[in-house]
């Protein structure tokens, strides 16, 4: 059942073409071991090329094990293994452990793409890891692109995402790894509830599927819902954004004031994003309540008034809106 589900999901959204280079991301837990067995089943019929890359954050005790266990299975199915060590600790600036872990493991998979000249990776979350994700920005007061989650197929750097588990529950997953009699790794900080996704998974979710025992199902098709309606925005943002940049460096952009007052509030949110990525790259702690900031900064306050966001200050001008960046 999970196989052909599977197999459908990659039909369905095209994730896929015949004779594929993929990377896979493994971590041994059972949902990236799952996307592994999967794909080794694949291989015969869609002829695809597979490497699977493993980051050791060296977080745990168990780091090099898990290491070990992944390499020894890929020996077993006959799959090109690479793996890199990095102490994540060592890299942490206060900002979030987890980020900070992400941002190296993708770093890793780039370089894996790069050595072996492979442009897709393919990651193992799940419809469950999808409805966490969609609670946590929630809660964190995240605007519309957030509320999406994430994506079947994404971009990252240059390199395709693909996440052919999405349509998946983490049960069928579990229950398809104990009948193929599969080991996984368990890592027993995902019981440990001192992390917001933890309380999301722990806490919140068996709370709310009290209330409704379909809720992942309702949080996932909200999500995809929440999609559709933000790539309609997104276009049209874009244009706007495109014809309101009076001017940009490497440490500023300027923004037409007039051109920003006049826009719909949905697309005047996504321009001020777009802006911001623009500077800093993404848009991480930029939050909705930031976003109402720069909606009054433009509307109510006088000129040379100064808002400042996370890594950011943005300043009104007579005739303009400058968002400047603070890094170095």
């Amino acid at each position: 059942m999970l196989y052909q589900a599977f197999k459908d999901t990659i039909e369905k959204l095209s994730l896929l073409e015949k004779k594929d280079k993929v990377i896979l991301g493994v971590s041994g837990g059972p949902d990236s071991l799952a996307l592994l067995y999967l794909f080794h089943k694949l291989r015969q019929e869609r002829k695809v090329e597979l490497v699977c890359a493993h980051f050791n954050h060296q977080l745990r005790p168990e780091a090099d094990s898990e290491e070990k266990f992944v390499a020894e299975t890929c020996k077993e199915l006959d799959i090109r293994f690479i793996a890199e060590r990095k102490d994540v600790a060592k890299f942490f600036k206060g900002d979030s452990m987890e980020q900070t872990a992400r941002n190296l493991r993708f770093d890793f998979f780039l370089k894996c793409g790069r050595h072996c000249k492979i442009k897709k990776i393919a990651l193992a979350h799940h419809k469950d890891d999808l409805v966490e994700t969609v609670l946590m920005r929630f809660i964190r007061g995240s605007g519309l692109k957030g509320l999406q989650g994430f994506l079947p197929r994404s971009k990252y750097r240059g390199m395709s995402v693909i996440r052919p588990l999405i349509e998946t529950s983490k049960e069928d997953i579990l229950d398809w790894l104990k009948d193929n009699k599969i080991d996984y790794c368990t890592d027993k900080t995902n019981f440990e509830d001192k992390f917001l996704r933890n309380k999301i998974r722990l806490k919140l979710l068996p709370f709310l599927k009290e209330l409704n025992p379909d809720i992942v199902n309702n949080i996932y098709e909200f999500a995809g819902m929440v999609a559709w309606d933000y790539d309609f925005i997104d276009a049209a943002a874009r244009r706007a954004f495109a014809s309101l940049k009076m001017g940009e460096t490497r440490r500023h952009v300027k923004l037409d004031l007039a051109g920003l007052k006049r826009l719909a509030p949905a697309l005047f949110a996504a321009v001020l994003r777009y802006a911001i990525e623009e500077l800093k790259g993404d848009t991480r702690r930029i939050e909705a309540r930031h976003i109402e900031e720069l909606r009054d900064l433009v509307f109510k306050r006088p000129g040379g008034s100064i808002v400042d966001l996370p890594a950011l200050a943005v300043k009104k001008e007579e005739a303009f809106l400058v968002i400047e960046s603070l890094i170095l």
